[in-house]
């Protein structure tokens, strides 16, 4: 089968999305399928990249200037290069099925691609995407663009989604009579070797890892440490990423003499991991989420999860109570959750994610997730 993905974001461009599109393009082609990923250019990355068997990266230049995030200008600048780019290379480069991210702008350049050249596609939805998933931050975009990413995912094969709440909110958006097209599909997970030896003698460490947007709430996270504090709970906090309320977290921990805190900037997906491997709890007070990726790479190297009960984060607990669900913007239960931790099993050196890390693991594999995809592309292309 030859799959083309489409995604403006592709590491080491983006965040979890892009990082989703690797896996499961990667798992895919080690399964022998051919994948084509078009994504955008940044300075120094190579235009085109085959860096395993049957994958090939094409990198279009758009006006992108950041290497961890975009604006919807420079997202429709990589959508007109991405179209006409396709325009051309689909004349001679036929494809079996197309898997486009977001509905915008990977969906509406899919469904170009459909009219001109009876290319199947699916969308596969990161969340906020499709109308409503997130009000309070997208309600003007969503607004503007609600009939163009109804006709885009009306028009798709298929919408896959990672998480039910996800799925409630497209089957509303699209209709009963459309139920049928959205398919949950969760995100999947490396699987980590040797990534728990070294949390034993590890100081209390708690980590957030992600963007300082309002989305994710990191302040609160700062609050609740603070808390900590005023409870003799010694902790080395760290703040893995960056973004625009990052100067008003930092007067925050300067004011309030939080010294153990650290912000580390953006740095390479290896360093974060063996940032899980010598850390105990991630924090995530996300108002919203897809599926984070931060959260599921944690809980696989065994770090102990306290979130937010948004999309994605029960799920995730269910099948081996590695963590455990706070209220959101409530910093008072996040500090009591983490008073928890430290007597059970910080001190006791009893931790229960890092316990049922391999389990969590082989049920969330790429490899496993990439077969429930490709099973739903040879559906498709049957009919």
């Amino acid at each position: 089968m030859k799959i083309l993905v489409l995604n403006y974001e592709y590491p080491p461009i983006g965040g979890g999305a892009g990082n989703i599109t690797k896996n499961i393009s990667q798992s895919l082609a080690q399964k022998g399928e051919y994948v084509t990923v078009v994504t955008t250019w940044y300075k120094n990355l190579p235009e085109v990249e085959k860096p395993i068997e049957n994958l090939e990266i094409i990198r279009l230049k758009s006006k992108r200037k950041h290497l961890y995030n975009s604006n919807p200008f420079e997202m429709l600048s990589w959508q007109n290069t991405a179209l006409k780019f396709l325009n051309n290379h689909l004349i001679n480069n036929k494809y079996d099925i197309c898997l486009a991210n977001f509905s915008l702008p990977g969906g509406y350049v899919a469904q170009k691609l459909k009219k001109k050249f009876n290319l199947p596609y699916c969308i596969l939805s990161h969340g906020h995407d499709i109308p409503w998933f997130y009000k309070r931050q997208m309600f003007f975009y969503h607004l503007i663009l609600f009939f163009i990413i109804k006709k885009i995912c009306k028009n798709s094969s298929l919408n896959f989604i990672q998480t039910s709440f996800m799925k409630d909110n497209i089957d509303r958006f699209l209709g009963k009579k459309l139920t049928f097209k959205n398919i949950i599909i969760p995100n999947g997970v490396e699987v980590f070797d040797k990534l728990n030896s070294n949390r034993q003698n590890e100081p209390f460490t708690v980590i957030f890892v992600g963007r300082f947007v309002q989305q994710k709430d990191p302040l609160t996270i700062l609050k609740a440490l603070l808390q900590l504090k005023k409870m003799d709970i010694p902790f080395k906090l760290l703040m893995v990423g960056d973004g625009p309320l990052r100067n008003k977290m930092e007067k925050f921990v300067e004011k309030n003499n939080l010294t153990t805190t650290t912000f580390t900037g953006w740095i390479k997906p290896d360093e974060v991991k063996k940032i899980y491997s010598k850390s105990h709890t991630i924090v995530t007070p996300s108002l919203a989420e897809g599926m984070s990726i931060a959260n599921i790479e944690a809980l696989a190297a065994g770090v102990y999860l306290v979130a937010t009960p948004v999309s994605g984060n029960k799920e995730m607990l269910e099948c081996c109570k590695n963590g455990v669900l706070v209220e959101e913007k409530n910093h008072i239960d996040i500090a009591n959750k983490l008073q928890k931790f430290y007597f059970e099993q910080y001190l006791t050196k009893n931790f229960k994610a890092q316990n049922t890390s391999q389990q969590f693991s082989e049920q969330y594999s790429w490899g496993k997730i990439s077969e429930l995809y490709l099973n739903e592309f040879n559906k498709i292309l049957k009919q």
